[in-house]
């Protein structure tokens, strides 16, 4: 009898053994899977650095906007030599020698002419300098984001958002973005009267992010969505437009 309870229970010990070792192996098998699916699904052909300031669904929406321009689009890469450490220009080295100024190239590309361009590398829309643009600066300054000359919307990469303006609408009147992304919008101004149009945030954390438009007139205009999800209120900024209906939202997921 005895001997009968051992064997069973060296019978079931055996059995919970395996059952754990099959759960630890399904488990790391599920994790590895995991991680390998999330990898290709959202980082492929992504540079490193765009997916250090962006989340990867703003990352993969800016690379779509970048192999639109390049891939599938007529432009080509843009290089630009900027400054790099200014700071020892004039200075000298332990032996006297003068330490040149040093300089780096960035590629970037334009969706517009006019328009600021976008590092490729990080994603960034940026400056002639090379520097981030800002989007809480004043409208048109050297450090915002550039509106571009007149286009024809059928120039403009598939990835654009595309808006109609008039005195009493948006058409449509909202938009999705993710947080970080770089967002080339366009805005045409289908007034049939001599009315000219202002698109403009009511966020002061976009107070640079504004095109002006005379009648007929399509501008468009590249900027990184916020970083704070959220609803951000644009408008027309002209007479009283606002107050007949000219308004909607961005919403930043």
């Amino acid at each position: 009898m005895n001997k009968t309870l051992k064997i069973a229970g060296i019978a079931l010990l055996a059995v919970v053994v395996v059952g754990l070792l099959v759960w630890v192996y399904m488990n790391q098998s599920g994790s590895n899977m995991m991680g390998t699916d999330n990898k290709v699904n959202k980082v492929e052909g992504v540079p490193d650095a765009m997916l250090e300031d962006q989340t990867p669904e703003a990352a993969q929406a800016t690379q779509d906007l970048i192999n639109d321009l390049v891939v599938d689009g007529n432009q080509e890469m843009q290089t630009i030599q900027t400054a790099g450490d200014m700071d020892a220009e004039g200075m000298v080295d332990e032996n006297g020698e003068p330490i040149p100024a040093t300089t780096k190239e960035i590629k970037m590309v334009v969706v517009s002419p006019g328009t600021s361009g976008i590092n490729v590398d990080t994603g960034k829309v940026i400056t002639q300098s090379g520097d981030a643009v800002a989007n809480d600066v004043s409208a048109g300054s050297q450090a915002a984001p550039q509106s571009s000359f007149p286009i024809d919307v059928a120039e403009l990469p598939k990835s654009t958002i595309k808006l109609a303006v008039n005195s009493t609408s948006f058409t449509p009147n909202e938009f999705t973005v993710n947080r970080g992304q770089a967002v080339s919008l366009a805005v045409t101004n289908t007034n049939t009267n001599t009315f000219s149009a202002i698109f403009r945030f009511d966020d002061p954390s976009l107070s640079s992010v504004v095109i002006g438009l005379s009648k007929d007139e399509t501008r468009s205009i590249t900027f990184n969505a916020p970083d704070k999800a959220g609803e951000y209120t644009f408008y027309n900024a002209m007479f009283d437009h606002r107050s007949q209906g000219a308004a909607g939202k961005m919403i930043v997921k």
